[in-house]
């Protein structure tokens, strides 16, 4: 399926994806970090990371240890421009 920026910004959920994107503007992290942060499930967590990396918000790299870190990317100044 493929998303839209608008239907993840406008749908249900939104305000947990925008949580998370504040927690990775500051530094990566993984999907286990943020489930702990914000007291959420690891699969919702999981979820919203793979939405928000569909539509490009976020980068994720895999480290030495075969972890998943993600973190917001540039494209994010687009929702700064959206909020204004």
């Amino acid at each position: 399926m493929l998303y839209k920026l608008d239907e993840v910004i406008e749908n249900k959920g939104w305000d947990t994806r925008k949580k998370i994107l504040e927690l990775l503007e500051s530094r990566e992290m993984t999907a286990y970090e943020i489930s702990k942060l914000l007291e959420l499930n690891y699969s919702t967590v999981k979820y919203h990371l793979e939405l928000l990396e569909k539509v490009d918000l976020i980068t994720v790299r895999k480290d030495r240890r075969n972890r998943y870190l993600y973190r917001a990317n540039n494209n994010i100044k687009v929702l700064n421009l959206l909020n204004k």
